[in-house]
């Protein structure tokens, strides 16, 4: 394999660069796992930002301003039955939940299109050029490549290792 990509978080542009790899007819996989938390909750492939970060928060932001734009409404003429205008916490939470989960099979349809390999699994190196993927049932895997790219969605840092402020980008 010449490129194997691992742990997604800044998925859009992330997305966009296995991608642009898959394109230049390198051999792209994907590995994406979330160690679930203490109560068992794990997401689905887009990484933090898509699941419980940015995406739910945004959208949650907007209920807030479409709740203030009602109250405003009637300012600049609209009618409104106040008693017709309600919200429901459990209403928006299914449609943010479906909203995140489209995302999920998008990314998805949009890898198998690009013919990239898609593993629900946590990824670690294992040696320079050979990564250890462990899916939820504890079953390993190895893989090798020549390159690595490694998305993880954390603020951008050199590593402290070889060659990073070569070709390591931090803003």
């Amino acid at each position: 394999m010449t490129l194997l990509c691992v742990f997604l978080c800044s998925f859009n542009l992330f997305l966009f660069r296995i991608q642009e790899a898959a394109k230049l007819g390198k051999k792209v996989m994907v590995l994406d796992f979330v160690v679930p938390t203490p109560m068992g909750t794990t997401w689905g492939l887009g990484g933090t930002c898509v699941n419980v970060g940015c995406i739910p928060k945004k959208l949650m932001h907007q209920t807030a301003l479409l709740g203030q734009a009602l109250r405003d409404a009637p300012k600049f003429g609209w009618k409104l039955d106040d008693k017709a205008v309600k919200h429901s916490w459990d209403t928006m939470t299914e449609a943010i939940q479906n909203y995140i989960g489209s995302l999920n099979w998008g990314y998805r349809v949009s890898l198998r299109e690009k013919s990239i390999t898609y593993e629900n699994a946590y990824g670690e190196f294992a040696g320079p050029h050979k990564i250890k993927a462990t899916n939820n049932k504890g079953i390993e895997a190895f893989y090798t490549a020549e390159k690595f790219l490694i998305a993880t969605g954390e603020r951008p840092r050199y590593l402290d290792i070889p060659g990073d402020k070569e070709y390591c980008i931090t803003r």
